[in-house]
């Protein structure tokens, strides 16, 4: 008993510990939009496309071309700056687990829709649709009450997912850079969305590099999330085996079952429509399904790292 209690001081356990504090902490303190270092990444990302993209927008090749340098471009000079830091510092964990929080920043998405269910209910679907408007690449100017509810879980379940379960998952396998490096990328590919036809050819291959890292750490957001909402319902859903085809579909399917709600459906991108299969449950979402999601994912964060304890716990007991 006392060999398996020592292990939980083992020097293996401090990445997890240090998840920990900065999940309570990042939930806690609040850093305005226009300050934090993630928008500015954003602004250089953005000033970036308009200096490459607009050259010669014709032409595949180039774009493609492009696609693969810009990140590499603007990732490679400051994560060497950072590891060079990292490495000389006597506490490298504390500069870790200082890149996690920039990185990790998901309490302003649960904060936003809070606001988007609040100005719903006061009967404010103008102003839902702004506060709306800074989680989703979707036109939300056509949505209806319903689509925005929808909308609103919807984002939410695929940023728990690949915001904050990915983020977490790489910062305990690479540290703080890795998670750091993955959460850029994750910002480029929203100022280089595929969705807007400009950018199809220009912003693939990160979009192509984000579903490769995604595919592992949505399927096991996923379970988290069915594990603490309904076990039954949502692996009842795997019957369906188109799920399994991509992670978009697999997440709002099997998450949308547990919930019972009907997710999916059309989505219009500025002018184009794209017509995506609706999925998960038979019942149409209402507004209080809002705060169910919240507080669904605010069960499978807990079930998720518990899971990275037990597994990080294991880990150095093997060591």
């Amino acid at each position: 008993m006392i060999e398996f209690t020592h292990h939980f001081g083992s020097i293996y356990l401090l990445p997890i510990y240090s998840v920990f504090l900065v999940v309570l902490l990042e939930k806690q303190l609040k850093f305005a939009d226009k300050y934090h270092p993630l928008t500015f990444a954003k602004l250089i990302a953005e000033r970036l496309v308009y200096k490459v993209h607009n050259r010669n927008p014709g032409n595949p090749i180039q774009q493609l071309t492009a696609g693969c340098l810009a990140p590499i471009v603007l990732l490679t000079p400051l994560m060497l700056l950072l590891g060079v830091l990292i490495y000389l510092s006597e506490y490298p964990i504390f500069f870790d687990s200082l890149l996690l929080f920039i990185a990790i920043r998901f309490q302003p998405v649960v904060n936003t829709v809070k606001k988007v269910e609040l100005s719903l209910r006061r009967n404010k679907k103008t102003l839902a649709k702004q506060q709306l408007q800074s989680l989703v690449l979707r036109q939300t100017t056509l949505l209806s009450p319903f689509g925005i509810a929808k909308a609103s879980i919807e984002s939410l379940m695929l940023r728990f997912a690949i915001q904050y379960c990915t983020v977490i998952l790489l910062y305990l396998i690479g540290g703080g850079i890795v998670a750091l490096s993955y959460r850029l990328l994750f910002e480029f590919s929203h100022c280089w969305n595929t969705k807007q036809a400009k950018f199809n050819y220009f912003g693939q291959p990160v979009r192509l590099a984000l579903q490769l890292v995604q595919w592992i750490p949505v399927r096991v957001a996923v379970l988290c999330f069915i594990l603490g909402q309904n076990i039954i319902r949502g692996f009842g859903a795997l019957r369906n085996g188109s799920a399994l085809i991509c992670s978009r579909y697999f997440l709002l399917h099997l998450q949308g079952a547990a919930l019972g709600i009907e997710l999916g459906g059309p989505i219009y991108y500025s002018a184009s429509k794209s017509r995506l299969a609706k999925c998960g449950g038979s019942r149409v979402v209402m507004l209080d399904d809002i705060n169910r999601t919240i507080h669904g994912l605010k069960k499978a964060r807990w079930v998720f790292l518990t899971l990275c304890f037990i597994l990080s716990l294991m880990l150095s007991i093997g060591k």
